[in-house]
């Protein structure tokens, strides 16, 4: 796909855990899901920006993620 930057897959969710990520809580029907986030990681490995969202029908604009990766010039 021509993307410059790494891309992990985390299929027994341990980095999902660590990062507040995922859903845990056993009365919810879809027991450990993977909650919509967004996340910007600079290159020496800092979180810059994070965002979880309550509802995976919610969004983080573009123009939001752009201001954000635009702080880190």
């Amino acid at each position: 796909m021509g993307l410059t930057f790494p891309l992990i897959s985390d299929l027994p969710r341990t980095t999902l855990e660590a990062y507040g990520f995922l859903e845990t809580d056993p009365k919810n029907r879809l027991y450990r899901y993977a909650k919509r986030a967004y996340v910007i990681i600079d290159k020496s490995g800092t979180v810059r920006y994070k965002k979880v969202l309550d509802s995976p029908k919610d969004l983080v604009t573009n123009d939001e993620l752009l201001a954000e990766l635009d702080k880190l010039k």
